[in-house]
């Protein structure tokens, strides 16, 4: 168990190190063929863009180490996002407590995804994809389809300022990544979940509280998504009714792109962190030097999928 245990912490730290390679080949070449490239700002803007996916993918991380996954975070993401909005052009209240009310539905949602799993024996997939359509269809009832705009300026300043020449989305990242570094590496609740990700009865015989770990890491996922609609409503200056639209595809290729496991039981916030450059680079990198949109689709999926098959390969690897 030992042995095998070291050799998953050798093969996370090689897919880290491959990550930081090919991230940096990369910047060399999109410096080379494009004169905006590493102007400030665009650095400014892969930044920010990094920032919001990357918050949603350490959700993604958490949930993924359990063997589950959560296609409704960009879903929770819209909610939080038409929450923030409403909270303040509607009923005015103040910008902090518009925040918290918008962190919590996400929180909310989380909950309703783990009592579903974890009460109905529903798996993740099917569950998740459920609350992904209830909640998009409800952002589209509540809003009526429309942008909501017209938010207070000391709102976007937020996300449109810096600290130390550094956005304050980044910052915001930026606890965000030491928080989960911290939970999956000092903390009870974080070995719980690569137990579980071992196997429900591996955590069942280890003593392990199954029903308040799967709530506790949806929660926990939904409020980070809760945190991001904040973010993305704050650069945006509105709620868009496809707030948060495909971010789930992202977030879940960040996290496996970073040497998460969908098997569970194996990831890294790290690796997470990286796999969101990644993702991120390829996008602006390949805007700022005239790559077609669609294309650059493609190449988004062609990621996921070399992904998953070098997760496939990893575990084959592993097993023997």
């Amino acid at each position: 168990m030992k042995e095998k245990g070291l050799r998953g912490t050798r093969i996370t730290k090689h897919t880290e190190f491959s990550l930081i390679l090919i991230i940096i080949a990369l910047f060399i070449i999109f410096a080379a063929f494009s004169d905006s490239f590493l102007t400030e700002y665009n650095m400014m803007n892969l930044l920010k863009q990094c920032s919001i996916i990357g918050v949603i993918a350490i959700c993604a991380t958490f949930v993924i180490i359990t063997g589950g996954i959560d296609l409704s975070c960009g879903s929770v993401v819209g909610m939080s996002s038409l929450t923030a909005a409403l909270c303040m052009t509607q009923f005015e209240f103040s910008i902090p407590m518009a925040a918290i009310l918008a962190i919590l539905v996400g929180g909310v949602c989380g909950l309703y995804n783990g009592f579903i799993i974890h009460e109905f024996k529903v798996p993740p997939f099917i569950a998740t994809l459920g609350s992904m359509t209830i909640i998009r269809g409800l952002i589209k009832v509540i809003s009526e389809a429309k942008t909501i705009a017209g938010l207070p300026e000391e709102f976007s300043d937020f996300s449109s300022s810096s600290f130390l020449g550094i956005p304050n989305l980044t910052w915001v990242w930026v606890a965000v990544i030491i928080l989960g570094f911290f939970i999956l590496k000092f903390t009870r609740f974080g070995r719980n979940l690569y137990v579980i990700g071992s196997g429900q009865e591996v955590a069942r015989l280890s003593g392990i509280n199954l029903r308040s770990n799967t709530y506790a890491v949806y929660i926990v996922a939904g409020l980070l998504c809760g945190l991001a609609g904040v973010l993305l409503t704050s650069r945006s200056n509105s709620s868009v009714p496809t707030a948060g639209e495909g971010y789930e595809m992202n977030a879940i290729a960040a996290t496996v792109i970073g040497g998460a496991s969908l098997s569970g039981a194996k990831g890294s916030v790290w690796g997470t962190v990286l796999g969101t450059v990644l993702m991120m680079l390829v996008d602006n990198g390949g805007i700022q030097i005239g790559i077609d949109p669609f294309i650059m689709e493609i190449s988004s999926g062609v990621l996921i999928t070399i992904a998953v098959v070098l997760d496939q390969f990893r575990n084959k690897k592993q097993a023997n």
